[in-house]
């Protein structure tokens, strides 16, 4: 990725780092929403689908 790589020859700029940050929290979010989704339908699946 081009983005990653001027950051990478940046030598630690400010906007590299603030960037690599919000990238990070945003990713983070993202799992954690994936996360309680397949959790949600877990559950919902115990409840809805039980085999015995």
């Amino acid at each position: 990725m081009a983005g990653n790589k001027a950051c990478k020859d940046a030598q630690a700029s400010p906007a590299c780092t603030e960037l690599e940050e919000e990238s990070a929290a945003q990713l983070r979010r993202l799992g954690d929403k994936l996360n309680f989704r397949q959790k949600l339908l877990n559950l919902i699946t115990k409840f809805f689908c039980s085999g015995t």
